[in-house]
């Protein structure tokens, strides 16, 4: 009785799976330019601490120079602190120069690529909640809301904006990675003619050129919400350097 119970208990853990393995570092980080990456901060417990500098935009006329291309124009700046609550869930606090801004942001992988491609992609939720804490800017008395018959007063609500976004991606080998992402943005408030909704569909991907250095390019198209005639669709090329627990970019964009 006990040789059979001994083979039973055998035949059970055999047919135990192993677990799949996972894909892992799709993009560096946990954004790619304007629009989040599949990644979370991978550890549980761990901390994230991101800055990002967006210098004034420039010509290529003889302004470029004098400008030092931009760098010597006003940056905004946002300073982003990140917190692990697992291995698939990070939370966000973040403060931007422009507007006074605080956010708080939620990011959660859903999917996982695995190397038998089991699962062939990953995919990843992301919303993230913002208030301006900057002074409101002054308005005519005339001014009215979109039925032009109630007039226009500011009120806290105007000060929220949100972020949604959905991003499917894949690592296809150990040099390049792609992804694309449903980006909803809305702003309580929006000027006039302008809409509340914005819609994007950012499209990104890297190309790894050596252990630590990679090519990364990212175009968001805009759907619906453009805000002037005269709007461009983000397009982005960068060069990053990622070391042990440090990632860098040099970013070069039109919006």
């Amino acid at each position: 009785m006990a040789a059979a119970l001994a083979l039973d208990y055998g035949n059970l853990q055999a047919q135990v799976a192993p677990p799949r393995e996972l894909v892992t570092n799709t993009f560096s980080w946990s954004q790619v330019v304007n629009a989040q990456s599949v990644e979370v901060v991978p550890r549980k417990r761990s901390i994230g601490f991101m800055t990002q500098h967006r210098f004034g935009a420039f010509g290529m006329d003889e302004q470029a120079y004098k400008q030092f291309f931009g760098l010597d124009l006003p940056a905004n700046i946002r300073f982003g602190f990140q917190y692990a609550c697992t291995d698939r869930i990070h939370l966000e606090a973040g403060r931007s120069k422009y507007g006074k801004l605080v956010d708080l942001a939620a990011k959660a992988r859903l999917l996982r690529q695995t190397v038998d491609n089991a699962m062939p992609v990953s995919v990843t939720g992301f919303f993230d909640a913002a208030v301006m804490t900057d002074a409101f800017p002054a308005v005519r008395d005339n001014y009215y809301f979109a039925d032009f018959t109630t007039p226009f007063a500011y009120s806290f609500k105007h000060r929220m904006a949100y972020n949604a976004q959905l991003i499917v991606g894949r690592r296809f080998n150990d040099r390049l990675s792609l992804q694309a992402a449903a980006v909803f943005a809305y702003r309580n408030l929006a000027p006039a003619g302008g809409e509340n909704l914005s819609v994007a569909v950012p499209v990104s991907g890297r190309m790894k050129v050596s252990t630590k250095g990679g090519i990364l390019f990212e175009h968001a198209p805009v759907l619906q919400g453009r805000q002037r005639d005269d709007h461009l669709d983000p397009l982005a090329i960068v060069y990053e350097l990622a070391t042990l627990g440090h990632v860098f970019q040099i970013i070069i964009a039109d919006a």
